[in-house]
């Protein structure tokens, strides 16, 4: 049965996916990982949904939306550098995203944490099962996304913004299906479609994530002048270089006023450069910015003691050989010893990246 199912999975795998540049969607996946999980897979979040699976074109508009504006999150458009993107790259990494199929893995199986799963089934059945599918997979020709499989979270908060006006249901600005609704209602939903992946599940099934390697005219692409990137080495490493004209004084400012007002506590500041030129040792600017949660600590050291290597996190303001600045920290959400992380402590790298990218955002662009 297992093989049966590795075998269709690689059925699975397009014509148009085979045309694509797996290794080029690999490499930009990276920066989309700091929020949404090495894998696609998503966090319990509002602000994490899972990408793994969802169709490429659904994947690709969904970021156009963000570049044009039309949905907005601009420290998502600034790290993943959407912006930046050709119709290439948005077709890469889309076709690489899709092909990446988690729904037979028990490990990153959706769980419902709150609601009536047998009210928001009777709901389903009367509004939304003639678009998305009985089985909640989705059906291309009405181009509805699949619901199944996403985190409960995100689709309450989605849902509540179709009503509010905040999302465009359907792509029709007019579309009133969620007026009547209650918050109850989308508690419920939100509860039934998290038991749709549970079919999909097969014992003993562990998903492996390939590994493509990039051409020789890809990596001539990658140039190291961009404005973010992702590093390899023992772990991974994210480099956001400063805004033109942004000072050190002034990206440090930005920077501790943006850890104050999300709730980060600064527990410790080393001017290095600053300390050695005062002894008369001269070398490029290095000062390192140390953040903690004491909770979030505690909670993946106990997962995973190699996690107290990490603690407190920390971004180094650092200029290189060629004078231009740069600010680093290392991306928490990643394997440990070649085993995938459990989902708590996932969700919780995921929310430290994104806390952290917002303290970085603010002090590469020199303001909150």
């Amino acid at each position: 049965m297992l093989k049966r199912v590795i075998a269709a999975a690689m059925l699975l795998l397009s014509l148009p996916a085979l045309a694509a540049d797996l290794a080029n969607g690999q490499r930009l996946n990276k920066s989309c990982a700091l929020c949404h999980g090495l894998h696609g897979q998503g966090a319990s979040g509002k602000l994490s949904p899972r990408l793994a699976g969802l169709p490429k074109e659904y994947i690709i508009k969904t970021m156009k939306d963000y570049v044009e504006g039309t949905r907005v999150y601009p420290l998502m458009v600034r790290t993943a550098q959407l912006d930046k993107f050709t119709e290439k790259d948005f077709d890469d990494v889309a076709t690489y995203l899709s092909s990446l199929d988690l729904s037979s893995d028990e490990r990153f199986n959706i769980q419902p944490a709150f609601g009536d799963a047998k009210k928001g089934k009777k709901i389903y059945k009367t509004d939304c099962r003639n678009c998305h599918n009985r089985t909640g997979y989705g059906k291309p020709s009405k181009e509805a996304p699949p619901l199944a499989g996403q985190h409960p979270a995100y689709l309450y908060t989605t849902m509540r913004g179709y009503k509010e006006g905040h999302r465009i249901h359907a792509n029709d600005k007019e579309d009133d299906s969620f007026v009547d609704y209650e918050d109850a209602d989308f508690i419920n939903l939100a509860a039934y479609l998290a038991t749709l992946d549970d079919v999909k599940i097969v014992q003993g099934y562990r998903f492996r994530p390939p590994t493509y390697r990039p051409s020789i005219a890809s990596a001539q692409r990658q140039k190291l002048s961009s404005s973010i990137q992702i590093t390899d080495i023992t772990q991974t490493v994210v480099r956001m270089a400063l805004d033109k004209g942004v000072t050190t004084e002034a990206a440090e400012t930005a920077m501790l006023a943006k850890a104050k007002e999300i709730g980060l506590k600064k527990v410790a500041q080393q001017k290095v450069s600053q300390f050695l030129s005062k002894k008369g040792v001269k070398m490029p600017h290095l000062s390192i910015f140390q953040f903690c949660n004491p909770m979030d600590a505690r909670q993946m050291v106990i997962a995973n003691p190699v996690f107290s290597s990490y603690m407190p996190c920390r971004i180094s303001m650092v200029e290189d050989g060629d004078g231009k600045l740069w600010l680093m920290m290392l991306n928490l959400d990643m394997l440990i010893n070649s085993e995938l992380l459990p989902n708590e402590v996932v969700e919780t790298a995921i929310r430290v990246n994104q806390q952290m990218l917002d303290v970085m955002t603010a002090g590469a662009s020199g303001k909150l």
